[in-house]
C-alpha cells in the first residue's frame, strides 16, 4: 500500500515515480511504475481522460551481475480489478490499459487469456491488441461467476515473447438482486400442550443468492402474523439470525387451540426495510396433547340385567368422555372394577372405538 505520510506540492495534476523493492536474502531487485493524480471536481471530459489512462504496466525486475543491475522479467501479483455486476454500460465498457514499457522500442501486440476471454464463456473480456486496453463486453453476474482469472500477455509482431504473462484478477462486486428465498413455502412443527416460555418449537431457513458475507445475503427472520391470536398474539418469537422458533408465552392449551399459523418473512440487507429485499412462507405449529383431562363419567350409576347362568354377554355400557385427543394414550380409558364383586363374576373391557366399557359376565 502506497500513501503520503506528509503533504507535498504537485507541479501539475499528474506525477509518475518507480518503487523499487528488494528481497534481503536473495539481494533481487524489481520496480512498478505507479502514476499519482489529484482528485479535483471532475468533468465529463477529466472522468473520460482519467479512465484512458489507467494502465496496469508488465513489471520489470532487477538482479545483480557482474556488479551491475539488469532487467529481468518476473511473475507480478496485480491489485484486482472491482467490476459491479449487472452494469448498464455502455459496451464495451473500459476497464484497464495494459501495456509493457518495451512498447517505446518495439512494436508490440496484447492478448488476454483464460476464461472470459479465449475460453467459455467467451468474449466477455477483450483486448484491443495495440493499444493494450481492456473491456468487458456485456453485463456481469456474481451468482453465475464471481471472479475471473485472466492472463495478459504481450509479443513483438513476430509473436516472440517480450514479457512474462502477469495475472489478472477480476472480481465481480455484488449488488443486491436476489430476494431471499426460503427452502419450504410450508413449514411443519410440533409442540406440546402446556409447554413452558423457551421451549423449541422449530427452525425455518431461507437462503440468498446474493453474497453471504455482504449485507445483500445477510438475512433477519420476523413474525408478520399469528392465527389465532389467542390468548395471546404473541404465543411465538423467532430469533431473527437463525429462524428458531421458540414459544414466548404459556397458555398453550390443544383443546381451545389446536394449531397456530405465522407468516415468517426473512429480509436481506440485514433486515433494513428500506432497502433490503423481503420474501414470506408459512410455519404451521399443532399443539400436541397432554395427558391433562381425566375421563368422566356420563352418568354417576348404570344399569344392566343379566340373565342366571349366562357367560360372556355385555350386562352394561359404561360411558366416558374425555377433552384429550381421541384413540391417543391420553384418552384410551382403562376400567377396573374397584369394589362389589368380591368373588370376580364381572370384567370390564375398552372399546377401542367408543372408549366405553364393556360390563360382562365371566363366570
Amino acid at each position: 500500500m502506497v500513501y503520503a505520510v506528509r503533504s507535498f506540492p504537485l507541479s501539475s495534476e499528474h506525477a509518475k515515480f518507480l518503487i523499487y523493492a528488494q528481497d534481503k536474502e536473495t539481494q533481487e531487485k524489481w520496480q512498478v511504475a505507479v502514476k499519482l493524480s489529484l482528485k479535483p471536481t471532475l468533468t465529463e471530459e477529466s472522468v473520460k481522460e482519467s479512465a484512458e489512462v489507467e494502465e496496469i504496466v508488465f513489471p520489470r525486475q532487477f538482479s545483480k551481475h557482474s556488479g551491475h543491475l539488469q532487467r529481468q522479467k518476473r511473475d507480478w501479483v496485480i491489485p484486482p480489478i472491482n467490476l459491479p455486476e449487472n452494469s448498464r454500460g455502455p459496451f464495451p465498457q473500459e476497464l484497464v490499459r495494459i501495456r509493457s514499457d518495451r512498447d517505446k522500442n518495439l512494436s508490440l501486440r496484447y492478448s488476454v487469456t483464460g476464461p472470459g476471454a479465449d475460453q467459455p464463456p467467451t468474449g466477455i473480456f477483450i483486448i484491443n491488441p495495440i493499444s493494450g486496453q481492456l473491456s468487458v463486453t456485456k453485463p456481469l453476474d456474481r451468482e453465475q461467476i464471481a471472479r475471473f482469472h485472466l492472463r495478459a500477455h504481450a509479443v513483438d509482431i513476430n509473436g516472440n515473447q517480450v514479457e512474462n504473462p502477469i495475472d489478472i484478477v477480476i472480481n465481480v462486486i455484488d449488488m443486491n438482486d436476489n430476494r431471499p428465498e426460503f427452502l419450504h413455502q410450508v413449514w411443519n412443527g410440533t409442540v406440546p400442550e402446556g409447554s413452558k416460555p423457551g421451549t423449541y418449537v422449530m427452525t425455518v431457513t431461507a437462503i440468498d443468492a446474493d453474497d453471504p458475507n455482504a449485507l445483500n445475503g445477510m438475512l433477519r427472520y420476523r413474525i408478520v402474523s399469528q392465527a389465532p391470536s389467542t390468548p395471546s398474539p404473541n404465543m411465538f418469537t423467532i430469533n431473527n439470525e437463525t429462524g428458531d422458533i421458540i414459544t414466548v408465552a404459556a397458555g398453550l392449551d390443544r383443546e381451545k387451540v389446536q394449531q397456530y399459523t405465522l407468516i415468517i418473512q426473512a429480509t436481506d440487507m440485514e433486515g433494513n426495510p428500506t432497502y433490503g429485499l423481503s420474501n414470506t412462507a408459512t410455519a404451521i405449529i399443532t399443539v400436541t396433547d397432554v395427558n391433562d383431562n381425566p375421563p368422566e363419567f356420563t352418568a354417576m350409576t348404570f344399569y344392566g340385567e343379566v340373565p342366571e347362568n349366562r357367560v360372556d354377554i355385555i350386562v352394561a355400557n359404561l360411558t366416558v368422555t374425555d377433552k384429550d385427543q381421541p384413540h391417543t394414550p391420553a384418552w384410551n380409558a382403562v376400567y377396573r372394577i374397584s369394589g362389589g364383586d368380591p368373588t370376580g363374576r364381572f370384567a370390564i373391557q375398552t372399546d377401542p372405538n367408543s372408549n366405553d366399557g364393556l360390563v360382562t359376565v365371566v363366570k
